[in-house]
C-alpha cells in the first residue's frame, strides 16, 4: 500500500468517546484478556456493550493524564482506534486516583469483581512493560464490520512514524494476549521480548524497535 492510499489516522476527541469505545468493545469481543476481566457475560451485545464501558473509562483517564488516543473514521463513523500513553507514563497509583471520579458509573455498569481484576491485570502489564522510554500501545482494535481494510496497519504505522520523531525513545511497545495476532505485529516489525500470564491469561509482550 502506498502512502497515498493509506487510510488516514487522526486524532479522536473526547465527543467521540463513546463510539470508539463501542467499536473497540466489538472488536474485544473474543480477547482471553477479556473474558478473565468478564467471565460471566456471555451474551454477545451485553458483552461488547460492558467491555466499552472499561474502555471508555480508559480513555477518559489517559485524557486527564494527557496522552492521547487515534483513529480511523469512516463515513462519520469511528473505525479503528489505538489507545496509546507517551514515554512519561503514569504510576498505578497516579492512574487509580485519576479514576477514582469515574468509579460509581463503571462499578454501576460492570460490577466490583469485574473492576478488580482489570486492576490486577493493569498492575501486572504496568510492571512488565520496559524500563526504557517508548510509546505504549494500550489498546488497538478494529470494528468487525471494518476489518480487512488496512486499518489496524495503518494505526500501527502512524505510532512507528511517532516514535521515529524521537531519538531517546526505544519505540513502540504493546501485549497481545491473542495468539493470532503475534504474527500480525511481527509482520508490522514487532518483536516478541517474553509472556507474561496475568490472572491466568498468557499474553505476549512485544516491542518494534525505534526506526533510526
Amino acid at each position: 500500500m502506498n502512502q497515498d492510499s493509506r487510510p488516514k489516522v487522526f486524532p479522536i476527541f473526547p465527543e467521540q468517546y463513546a463510539e470508539t469505545a463501542a467499536a473497540l468493545g466489538r472488536a474485544f469481543i473474543n480477547d482471553p484478556a477479556t473474558w478473565a476481566v468478564l467471565p460471566d457475560v456471555n451474551q454477545p451485545a451485553e458483552r461488547a456493550e460492558r467491555i466499552a464501558q472499561l474502555f471508555s473509562v480508559a480513555m477518559s483517564i489517559n485524557r486527564r493524564l494527557g496522552h492521547p488516543t487515534f483513529g480511523i473514521v469512516e463515513k462519520d463513523t469511528v473505525a479503528a482506534a489505538a489507545v496509546i500513553e507517551g514515554p512519561s507514563a503514569p504510576s498505578m497509583s497516579e492512574t487509580i486516583l485519576t479514576g477514582l471520579r469515574e468509579a460509581p458509573r463503571i462499578v454501576s455498569k460492570v460490577g466490583v469483581g469485574a473492576i478488580r481484576r482489570a486492576l490486577q491485570l493493569a498492575d501486572t502489564l504496568h510492571r512488565n512493560r520496559p524500563q526504557e522510554p517508548h510509546v505504549y500501545l494500550n489498546l488497538l482494535g478494529v470494528d468487525p464490520d471494518y476489518q480487512r481494510r488496512h486499518f489496524g496497519i495503518a494505526l500501527l504505522d502512524h505510532l512507528r512514524d511517532l516514535a521515529a520523531q524521537r531519538s531517546n525513545l526505544a519505540g513502540v511497545y504493546l501485549e497481545t494476549a491473542t495468539e493470532a495476532n503475534v504474527p500480525y505485529y511481527t509482520r508490522a516489525g514487532y518483536e516478541v521480548l517474553g509472556e507474561i500470564f496475568p490472572l491466568g491469561v498468557r499474553m505476549w509482550r512485544m516491542m518494534q524497535p525505534r526506526r533510526k
